[in-house]
């Protein structure tokens, strides 16, 4: 995969060449798989296409065109400019940019979407924070190399409610072998959950999820009184897969829902389980570990509990001993 300098307004563009396996494909077959991390679905390469962000030896290509052995096929999203964001969107997001890299680490708030269409969204604020921050932040969100591209992009996701650490990809370079080392396993994540109930040992949950295979193990951390639930247990949880709303689902399919949950709880006696309201979803991604690849060196990033979490006093009292006491705004531990 290749990267090449491109005009103003346009992303970086990334190359590949047909192997002997797509002799006289049509491009929208082939190109599935090509880019999978910048196109992951058959719909978003038929889109590309169309749009004219596909070109075979350099001309943009149909869907029809059909590929041959030694065609050098690239992906050439175009930006458009975004307006400013309104008012109430966040503007001191935290982030971490690791010496010499082209991806960054952002803490993402809770009920705000990764990315996606909406007019507020993650990726939105942080392209905010890169073009109109201070020039700490700008900084921290440019590419080492000048004209690589216009937008950070999250490689990954975290739902709406949940917060915590987020890579990002500063070029489309980084995107892509980021993205395969999130789809190899490589990254590792950790992340503090409070659920309803007690639990008192280590465990896993391997139900698929979706038709997929999903893998969740867990440690209980503490377990005190909470409003409504009674009893609640702080765990540390990791996860060998990411599917939609793994954890949320795996804990409420054995009886112990997080904190705040409000879709994953089962019905008891045909009504509402209660749950704890006010205070959101009490999961958040802690740690993040990115290894090191052409996206820059390896970085190893952790926040403590966020507030909320801190707010419950035996939470409180089982962090005390950290010495400092970390927090998800503005303090973290790095390694790297």
């Amino acid at each position: 995969m290749d990267l090449e300098y491109t005009r103003k307004g346009e992303f970086a563009r990334v190359d590949t060449t047909v192997g002997a396996d797509l002799r006289d494909v049509r491009l929208q077959d082939a190109l599935v798989g090509l880019f999978p991390q910048l196109l992951p679905s058959r719909k978003s390469c038929k889109k590309a296409i169309e749009r004219g962000h596909v070109l075979i030896n350099g001309k943009e290509a149909s869907t029809a065109r059909r590929v041959q052995p030694g065609d050098i096929v690239s992906y050439r999203p175009a930006q458009k400019p975004l307006p400013r964001m309104g008012a109430g969107a966040p503007r001191d997001i935290l982030v971490i940019r690791p010496t010499n890299s082209d991806y960054a680490l952002a803490w993402k708030p809770p009920g705000l979407a990764t990315s996606g269409s909406g007019a507020l969204n993650f990726a939105r604020v942080l392209n905010e924070q890169m073009q109109h921050g201070t020039p700490e932040q700008r900084q921290k969100l440019t590419p080492n190399r000048p004209g690589l591209g216009d937008s950070p992009l999250p490689v990954h996701r975290l739902d709406r409610a949940t917060s915590g650490w987020v890579c990002v990809a500063l070029n489309l370079s980084a995107a892509q072998t980021l993205g395969r080392a999130f789809e190899t396993r490589t990254v590792k994540k950790r992340y503090l959950a409070l659920v309803a109930g007690e639990i008192t040992q280590p465990g896993s949950q391997r139900q698929s999820l979706d038709g997929k295979s999903a893998i969740t193990h867990w440690s209980p951390l503490a377990s005190g009184p909470i409003p409504v639930h009674g009893i609640a247990t702080l765990l540390e949880v990791d996860i060998e897969t990411g599917r939609t709303h793994q954890i949320r689902r795996h804990l409420a399919a054995i009886g112990h829902p997080i904190v705040g949950e409000n879709q994953h709880v089962p019905d008891q006696d045909g009504r509402s389980a209660l749950r704890y309201t006010g205070h959101g979803l009490f999961l958040s991604a802690v740690q993040l570990s990115i290894p090191a690849g052409q996206h820059g060196p390896a970085h190893d990033v952790e926040a403590g509990p966020p507030k909320k979490f801190s707010r419950i006093r035996w939470i409180r009292e089982h962090f005390a001993d950290s010495i400092p006491q970390k927090s998800n705004r503005g303090q973290a531990t790095e390694a790297s």
